[in-house]
């Protein structure tokens, strides 16, 4: 099985941080932009001859090849620097990469020195998990700091609470984060909706602990120079990563999995688990996916495309979360990969994919984590194989299913609660 999805595509943001600030003597021609232009072509032609002419996976991959700018400008063109580090925010509308997690709410604190000492301040909110994690790039690796989980974060009766990064503790704060050492550092929080329409999530600020309060500080203005230099990693980056998630989805067996999880390292949560396969569905077929419900802080599944993104899931059911799912009676979660909808309760909404990728996660799973099980079936069998108490979901119940989902989404993207 690869590395988790997600622990390569933290790695690379981290990779980009540490490409930028060092090619600046590289520069060379052609010019940046037109080496970044260049990278979207050729990873245009690598669409072209991945795909099908007029196929669903070749819009797909085009649209994945515009996306890259959006995805990875601020990681290699922003004017702020490790004094004066900014909060991002994942999901925007455009956030999809290396099966980004329909739940969860990614803040990327960056660019962050190991060296200086950080104070980040919030309120815990009621996400029902969430997750400090820092990590650098040194010594050509990807390298591990501390880390924070919703149990052992301290707070005040309130719900405030008071973070400190840095090389060393000498005032013992009850909430540290030791960072690695390294070129370039960053801080990962992950933040898992329940509820999309009633969970509030952690609210964020940081700044430096400035040895010289009083003194005057701005980030340094971009130059042409510094410009064409970190457009050149830029391009560097589309080219090395853009093929990369389509080829690891590709590698995974087809409906089925291999084994019952596994466990997330080089860089992921360390109480993290996965399981991973591609999805093939035809038009009047369905994939049941039973896993054995288990004990765990959370647990989700989702659907994701051929390109490693997450299909829409603000008006299609491409996910379900440890509350959104149904369970059945004998504590099974049945979950239905299909075309159309099947009238059952964990639909799976394959999206015009006919073939993508499933992820499934388990944050501190307690007890044995079975292998799920995979049965591919016509539609018209796919009751013959649920339980007979297994609920019927009407139109008029999807509707409103779906009518919340959306909502919940909007909330989401613009997290801020009208007054009461």
């Amino acid at each position: 099985m690869p590395r988790s999805l997600e622990t390569i595509r933290l790695s690379l943001t981290a990779a980009a941080l540490a490409i930028a600030p060092i090619s600046v003597a590289q520069a060379q021609e052609p010019s940046g932009f037109d080496a970044v232009m260049q990278a979207l072509q050729d990873l245009g032609d690598y669409v072209e001859a991945e795909t099908e002419p007029g196929s669903v996976d070749r819009a797909q991959g085009y649209r994945f090849v515009l996306r890259r700018l959006e995805m990875h400008n601020d990681a290699f063109l922003p004017e702020n620097d490790v004094w004066h580090p900014v909060i991002d925010r994942c999901p925007t509308k455009l956030c999809k990469y290396g099966f980004d997690n329909p739940d969860a709410i990614y803040n990327m604190v960056k660019p962050l020195d190991p060296k200086l000492t950080y104070r980040l301040k919030g309120n815990r909110g009621t996400v029902p998990y969430i997750t400090f994690q820092q990590f650098s790039m040194g010594g050509g690796r990807f390298n591990t700091g501390g880390q924070l989980e919703s149990k052992d974060l301290v707070l005040d009766e309130k719900g405030n609470f008071e973070i400190w990064l840095g090389p060393d503790n000498p005032d013992h704060h009850p909430n540290f984060i030791r960072m690695a050492p390294g070129n370039s550092s960053q801080l990962l929080i992950r933040q898992m909706m329940g509820d999309w329409l009633t969970d509030t999530e952690a609210s964020l600020s940081i700044e430096a602990v400035d040895p010289a309060p009083g003194t005057p500080r701005s980030a340094p203005v971009l130059s042409a120079a510094e410009f064409d230099a970190r457009a050149k990693a830029l391009a560097q980056f589309i080219a090395m990563t853009g093929p990369l998630y389509r080829k690891i989805i590709l590698a995974e067996p087809v409906n089925r999995f291999d084994e019952a999880y596994e466990k997330i390292d080089d860089g992921g949560f360390p109480t993290n688990f996965k399981n991973t396969m591609q999805y093939e569905v035809g038009a009047d077929e369905a994939v049941l996916i039973e896993i054995p419900a288990v004990e765990a802080a959370w647990h989700n599944i989702q659907l994701g495309t051929l390109w490693g993104e997450s299909p829409d899931y603000a008006t299609r059911l491409i996910s379900y979360n440890i509350i959104q799912a149904w369970k059945d009676k004998d504590g099974v979660l049945r979950y239905v990969i299909a075309q159309t909808d099947p009238g059952t309760p964990n639909w799976l909404d394959a999206a015009g994919n006919p073939r993508g990728g499933v992820f499934i996660r388990w944050q501190t799973p307690v007890g044995e984590v079975q292998k799920p099980k995979v049965t591919r079936v016509k539609l018209t069998r796919l009751r013959s194989l649920l339980p007979k108490d297994h609920p019927v979901v009407t139109p008029a119940e999807r509707a409103e299913q779906l009518r919340k989902r959306f909502l919940g989404y909007n909330r989401r993207m613009n997290p801020i609660d009208p007054p009461k």
